[in-house]
């Protein structure tokens, strides 16, 4: 398993290219570098969309579906 912490998509033609990166602090900048890049063709990356909108649905629905907590009912400032 590799980490990331963002991507870059690039259609061309039939296929998609999606480019897994990592950005780190280094010193007073940041660097960026590719962890994997991965070329799929048009209709996986459509069944790919497709099943991360159902996934996060349901993380969405389940989420709302427990009791949402008012902060302001459980911090007093000072």
């Amino acid at each position: 398993m590799k980490y990331s912490n963002g991507f870059s998509i690039n259609a061309t033609g039939h296929e998609c290219f999606l480019s897994f990166v990592v950005t780190r602090p280094n010193g007073e900048t940041k660097q960026t570098e590719e962890v994997e890049t991965i070329i799929m063709n048009e209709q996986m990356a459509r069944q790919l969309y497709m099943a991360l909108a159902k996934v996060y649905n349901k993380v969405d629905s389940d989420r709302s579906a427990k009791k949402k907590v008012d902060i302001k009912e459980n911090v007093q400032l000072s």
